[in-house]
C-alpha cells in the first residue's frame, strides 16, 4: 500500500531507477512471451510508448493515441486485448474502455493509469467491467508484468494502492444482499486471483457450479464484474487481502 497523500497531483521525487533495470529487463521479456500470439491494440498517450512496443515481437493489429482512432481500431480488428492509458492527445481512455466494454464486452482491457487522484474515473473504469488497473508510477516494480498476466489468463487485477484509495474516498454500501457461506469462499479465492477452474479444484466442485456461485455474487454485491465485486468485497468487510506469500 502506498503512503497516503493530499488529494490533487503527488509531486514526483526523483529516483534513480538503475537498480531497477535487471528487474525491467526480465518483466520485459517475460510480458513479451506472454503477448505471443495475443491479438493486441495500443492506446496511448504517449507516441514513444507505443514507438518502443512496436518495436518488439507482440502481434500489434493497431495503436493510436486519441479515444476516437483507439475505438476505431477496436471496432476493425476486435481484438484480445486493448492496452489503453488514461490520458490520451484526445479524449480519455476510461470514456474508451467504457465504450469498448459497452459495446465489444469480450475485448479484455488493460488500463494504465498515470492520474491516481482522480478516483472517480477509476471507479468508472471498475463500473464498467475493465479487466485491469494498473499504475503508472507502479509499472517498473513488477505491477505491470502481474496485471498483464492476470488479464490474459482470464482474471483481474487491481493494484492494492489504487483499492485502498477507492475505498478510502466512498462510504461503505449497504444495499448488498447477503453472500451465502460458499459464495464468500468463492469470492474469497476471487480476491486471490484463482481462475475458475483453479476455485472448482481448490473446492472440489464443477466449473459450472463456480461460475453460477461467481454470478449469485455479482448479483448480490450489484457489481458489474470481478474486479468490481473485490472492491465492494473489501470495503463491505467481506473478505479481506490475501496475505504476503499467498497465492498473488
Amino acid at each position: 500500500m502506498v503512503a497516503p497523500h493530499r488529494w490533487g497531483v503527488p509531486a514526483a521525487a526523483p529516483v534513480d531507477l538503475t537498480p531497477l533495470l535487471p528487474q525491467v529487463r526480465d518483466d520485459l521479456s517475460r510480458g513479451l512471451a506472454l503477448l505471443n500470439g495475443v491479438r493486441l491494440v495500443l492506446c496511448l498517450g504517449s507516441r514513444a510508448q507505443i514507438t518502443l512496443l512496436m518495436g518488439t515481437p507482440a502481434r500489434i493489429l493497431g495503436a493510436a493515441t486519441t479515444a476516437a482512432e483507439g475505438f476505431a481500431q477496436v471496432r476493425r480488428h476486435r481484438p484480445d486485448l486493448l492496452l489503453v492509458s488514461d490520458r490520451l492527445q484526445e479524449g480519455c481512455g476510461v470514456d474508451l474502455v467504457v465504450q469498448v466494454k459497452a459495446r465489444h464486452p469480450e475485448v479484455r482491457t488493460l488500463l494504465v493509469v498515470s492520474q491516481e487522484h482522480r478516483l472517480a474515473r477509476i471507479r468508472q473504469a471498475l463500473q464498467a467491467g475493465c479487466d485491469g488497473i494498473v499504475p503508472e508510477s507502479r509499472l517498473l516494480h513488477g505491477s505491470g508484468l502481474q496485471a498483464l498476466h492476470a488479464v490474459l489468463s482470464g482474471d483481474l487485477y487491481l493494484d492494492r494502492a489504487l483499492v485502498g484509495a477507492v475505498l478510502a474516498d466512498q462510504e461503505p454500501g449497504g444495499d448488498a444482499e447477503p453472500l451465502s457461506a460458499r459464495e464468500r469462499q468463492v469470492l474469497e479465492r476471487v480476491v486471490q486471483g484463482l481462475t475458475n477452474h483453479e476455485i472448482a479444484g481448490e473446492l472440489m466442485v464443477s466449473v459450472d457450479t463456480v461460475k453460477t456461485h461467481v454470478r449469485n455474487v455479482l448479483l448480490k454485491l450489484r457489481a458489474r464484474g470481478r474486479i468490481q465485486a473485490v472492491v465492494i468485497g473489501l470495503q463491505l468487510g467481506l473478505v479481506d487481502w490475501p496475505r504476503p506469500g499467498g497465492n498473488r
